[in-house]
């Protein structure tokens, strides 16, 4: 199967750098894999289990951290082992990885796994959120809120974070360009 690497660049070596210097440049290339086996290790059913409904994980902080690892001790989540079971080019690279197909199916399940945690105590879970509004708080910032808009591109624009919460009913909107409310179909 061939992929294209679009305007990023992969950080895994090997890979050709894209022929334009705006990285709009076509630059096809096979998928590559690296089945890694600790990675899998972590990725079995008594794994998603435990993530489900150990006591601990009640709070969306740990099963935040427990979902993606625990790295500073040495200890990776189902989420990251996911990632890296596959490996490889584009899927173990945490910039490009949307670009493997399997990355899709990856993401299906990490989103089945929380939606199945929130369901066990909804008027708790629903609306839980931690950490703050920068990836591993580097710069420090301030924390997230419900409010705070991500930004989804080209897919949605700018969301409500409290909108993209309720995996039942609900479609999200997006605020249009001109502040209008627009509904995402």
């Amino acid at each position: 199967m061939s992929i294209n690497l679009g305007p990023s660049a992969a950080a895994i070596p090997g890979v050709p750098p894209n022929p334009r210097p705006d990285g709009y440049g076509y630059n096809p290339r096979c998928l590559r894999r690296d089945i890694n086996v600790y990675s899998a290790s972590v990725t079995k059913a008594n794994y998603t289990y435990d993530l489900i409904t150990a006591p601990l994980n009640a709070d969306i902080y740990w099963f935040q951290t427990v979902m993606q690892g625990q790295f500073d001790v040495g200890l990776w989540g189902v989420h990251t082992g996911g990632h890296y079971t596959i490996g490889g080019d584009p899927g173990g690279d945490f910039f490009t990885s949307p670009g493997d197909p399997a990355f899709w199916l990856h993401h299906g399940m990490i989103d089945r796994v929380w939606w199945i945690w929130q369901i066990q105590d909804w008027e708790k879970r629903q609306n839980a959120v931690s950490g703050t509004i920068t990836l591993g708080n580097v710069p420090p910032s301030r924390n997230t809120t419900l409010e705070d808009l991500q930004d989804i591109g080209f897919n949605a624009g700018p969301v409500k974070l409290g909108d993209l919460m309720n995996t039942l009913e609900n479609i999200p909107t997006s605020i249009g360009p001109d502040n209008e409310i627009v509904q995402l179909r």
